[in-house]
């Protein structure tokens, strides 16, 4: 490390910093420690810039996590972090703690007495979330603001303590409590909706917004950075051809940093799986795929950056497998065949999720009920209020104990 360090302060400043952002995140955290100045250089906005531009190409590390906590999908043989092993491991919950939500590389995890935290399991940080009001009920979302290089500005976790029906406009009053990273309080706002949400669909949330879709053909979103009180409505893709299926509505997800909706059709005696993308400037639906040689396939998840790869659930003889498969080239790949050792499906880990399903609930609702977790092609520090202490790992596992 010395004859490094001596090699480093001969070289020019500029030569340096090029050298630096070529690295992986995971070697750059350990020259932070070489010096201050150096310090400095590699937490600048400029550094981080380069950073970004220079692998901006290149794949990072996921996962596709259950509401237990257990890694479903992972992948994390990324250049950007180089890490050891993938996301979903570093995400180990301590004993009676459930996971609740995910927003970027952020995770909301909680406690069975209500407590719960915000935090980053790669870097080991926590921030403790204050109790919120005495009558609220269930977790509806956390989300986040970023900047443009995706690097998450703040974060707020959205709890709904009330939903009642109004017949005189038919439509649903929402009081929530919003706890926000920047002020480090609770506050309580009056959301109206025309659909109900569905409470056991786990919400989508892309740039601040939260997307849930509705048992009745549509997706409803609120903007939680915005001054609205309302949620928009967008509808379901041929929910008015297909009303048949209008009680299994599909799976919404993310992917290239757009809104994803995915769903197997019966169309003239053949099985279709067609995949849409959300355009948000008119609210409408763009086909991109109808792929009609996926009998039997039903789509579970889309890769977080490669829209032209799905994630599928194959039924063969009371087994459930997970296969992907390559839109643009109808290819599927069996990773229990085909492995390079940073991808994986956990194969008995999928298969024991819906073996603890009823029958009557293998449906999309409970494929909505999964969580995708991303990491970053930079990461800060987790946002916190001012005076609020950071959490490593270590205590909060003491905590438990």
């Amino acid at each position: 490390m010395g004859s490094a360090t001596s090699t480093m302060h001969h070289l020019p400043e500029a030569i340096l910093t090029e050298i630096l952002a070529r690295l992986p995140l995971r070697s750059i955290s350990r020259f932070k420690s070489v010096s201050k100045t150096l310090k400095a250089t590699l937490e600048s906005v400029y550094f981080r810039r380069l950073f970004v531009s220079l692998h901006k190409d290149l794949s990072s590390s996921w996962s596709l996590i259950s509401p237990g906590g257990k890694e479903l999908i992972g992948f994390h043989g990324c250049k950007t972090w180089d890490l050891p092993k993938s996301l979903g491991s570093f995400i180990s919950l301590p004993l009676g703690y459930d996971f609740k939500a995910s927003s970027n590389e952020l995770v909301l995890i909680e406690r069975h007495d209500g407590c719960s935290y915000v935090g980053n399991p790669v870097l080991q940080q926590w921030v403790k979330i204050p109790q919120p009001p005495p009558d609220y009920s269930i977790v509806l979302a956390l989300v986040t603001r970023v900047d443009e290089d995706g690097v998450v500005l703040s974060f707020k976790v959205v709890r709904v303590a009330t939903v009642v029906f109004e017949s005189f406009n038919h439509s649903w009053t929402l009081n929530v409590f919003v706890y926000s990273s920047e002020t480090g309080i609770w506050t309580s706002k009056i959301l109206h909706c025309p659909h109900l949400i569905v409470s056991n669909r786990v919400a989508k949330n892309l740039n601040g917004t939260i997307y849930c879709i509705n048992g009745l053909g549509v997706v409803v979103a609120h903007d939680f950075y915005s001054e609205s009180d309302h949620f928009l409505v967008v509808h379901l893709p041929e929910n008015s051809n297909h009303s048949s299926n209008n009680n299994n509505n599909g799976v919404l997800t993310t992917s290239g940093g757009f809104i994803m909706y995915m769903k197997s059709l019966e169309q003239e005696r053949r099985t279709v799986l067609k995949v849409w993308r959300l355009n948000y400037n008119d609210k409408s639906w763009q086909l991109l795929y109808e792929i009609n040689s996926l009998c039997g396939f039903v789509p579970i998840a889309m890769h977080p950056f490669d829209s032209d790869i799905v994630y599928l659930c194959y039924q063969q003889s009371h087994r459930r497998h997970l296969v992907a498969c390559n839109l643009g080239t109808e290819t599927l790949i069996d990773p229990a065949r085909e492995s390079n050792g940073d991808f994986y499906m956990n194969q008995s880990c999928f298969e024991e999720y819906m073996d603890n399903l009823r029958p009557s609930d293998w449906d999309y609702t409970v494929v909505n009920r999964l969580f995708q977790s991303v990491l970053p092609r930079w990461m800060e520090p987790v946002p916190r209020p001012p005076l609020v202490e950071m959490i490593d790992t270590s205590s909060l596992l003491s905590q438990v104990a």
